[in-house]
């Protein structure tokens, strides 16, 4: 199920969170049921954001801080990552991953 522009589900839910740079536990629906329901649709759009170059994501010490502390995350360490249920909950343990929206990506918003 896609949003006719080429999205699917999980990508347009975290798209249209990131109008400003956003940790991850701020993202999804609110009214989901099970934060292990938000990991499991829009941890997998997550990943294919950033493989597409529409979305950065950085690892932070504490949120909120500038974006040009955080180390990038891509790759293997973002997917095996987006899978953490803990990443999408509102008291992660440790550091903080966030993701932002390139100019690539703004024309999906």
């Amino acid at each position: 199920m896609g949003d006719g522009r080429g999205l699917d589900v999980g990508e347009h839910i975290v798209l249209q969170d990131l109008e400003e740079p956003a940790a991850l536990w701020e993202l999804g629906r609110p009214g989901a049921l099970s934060r292990q329901a938000v990991a499991d649709v829009c941890g997998p759009g997550l990943v294919s954001l950033e493989a597409r170059g529409f979305i950065e994501v950085r690892c932070f010490e504490s949120w909120p801080e500038p974006w040009d502390r955080g180390r990038p995350v891509t790759g293997d360490e973002l997917l095996a990552e987006s899978r953490r249920v803990e990443r999408w909950s509102d008291n992660p343990a440790g550091t903080h991953l966030a993701a932002q929206i390139t100019e690539a990506g703004v024309p999906y918003l």
